[in-house]
């Protein structure tokens, strides 16, 4: 999260720092982020369905829900998100038009380095923090193949990185 505030604060344009925020808080790949339209979320019921369509389509083919995070919510409510069709894409930019992956790649790489962070970080690292931070918080491996979408239990174990404190928490238990 340290990291996350220094690369947001070094991030100008808002759009950016939103895409980089949703990232972070859902654990959404990136090309599920640029994809994500207005009749995805439903405040409702505070979920974000992740849609297959002619255009789209999930890693995993399958769609996924993925809780509103508060911090998302309150993105959504500031972009006041477009449910009419002359904005298709939540993250678009001025001209509505779907932000190329790469770009936002290189935008990320950028504010980065501005940051002074490894520059063997990537944008996928974002979703690989929403995970191990979920693991980290006793959040079952499950849930968290569940939110991120992963087919197999053994690439979520990926994010199971233990700490001494967790190992010292798991023998208070006993």
């Amino acid at each position: 999260e340290t990291e996350l505030n220094l690369i947001l604060e070094k991030t100008t344009n808002q759009n950016l720092k939103n895409i980089f925020t949703v990232a972070f808080n859902t654990g959404m790949r990136l090309s599920e982020i640029l994809n994500m339209k207005s009749s995805w979320i439903d405040t409702q019921q505070n979920i974000i369905t992740l849609k297959n369509s002619v255009d789209f389509t999930t890693k995993s083919k399958k769609e996924r829900i993925i809780p509103i995070h508060k911090n998302i919510l309150s993105i959504l409510n500031r972009i006041k998100y477009d449910t009419t069709l002359s904005k298709v894409y939540i993250f678009s930019d001025d001209e509505g038009k779907k932000y190329n992956e790469n770009f936002i790649s290189k935008q990320f790489k950028k504010a980065l380095r501005k940051a002074g962070l490894d520059d063997n970080l990537h944008m996928h690292n974002l979703r690989h923090s929403f995970c191990s931070n979920l693991v980290q918080k006793g959040v079952s491996l499950y849930v968290v193949k569940e939110l991120a979408g992963h087919q197999q239990l053994s690439t979520t174990e990926i994010y199971s990185h233990l700490t001494h404190t967790n190992l010292s928490n798991a023998v208070a238990v006993l």
